[in-house]
């Protein structure tokens, strides 16, 4: 058996670098899915209580509920970041033992807390929210009572 090159180490741990990302990837899906899910339950709940009529309390447990996925959310999205970041100098040091070029390196702008919270993928939560916000107003403008 021969030993391992820097190439098949180099390789070994991008691999494992790629299937982190891929489940931190998963995770941000299936957050996103779950406050879907969680949301439902949590109107029934607290207007069944109500009632049976909207109030407050509901608004006030939508936003939360959507603002805890949102954290938890922005969280998997800024490891998942970091994962890809730790990928790109991996990338760099194999092209540099290429014997042909190899120009292309994946960019990856710094990111942090902020960029994490709010990018394109926290679309989602913006608009569940911009939902809630309307439903509240119209709920505070006495829409809802018919």
């Amino acid at each position: 058996m021969s030993e391992p090159t820097a190439d098949d180490l180099d390789k070994e741990q991008l691999d494992q670098l790629h299937a982190a990302t891929l489940k931190a990837s998963e995770a941000c899906l299936e957050l996103k899915k779950l406050c879907a899910v969680i949301l439902v339950p949590v109107g029934t709940i607290i207007t069944a209580f109500g009632d049976n009529k909207p109030g407050p309390s509901l608004f006030t447990a939508g936003f939360l509920v959507i603002i805890a996925f949102w954290m938890a959310d922005s969280f998997s999205y800024y490891y998942q970041r970091k994962l890809r970041g730790a990928m790109i100098p991996i990338w760099q040091r194999r092209a540099t033992r290429c014997t042909e070029a190899y120009p292309f390196v994946p960019s990856s702008g710094a990111v942090g807390p902020l960029r994490s919270a709010f990018n394109a993928s926290m679309a989602y939560y913006f608009i569940l929210g911009l939902l809630f916000g309307v439903a509240a107003w119209a709920y505070a403008a006495d829409l809802l009572n018919g």
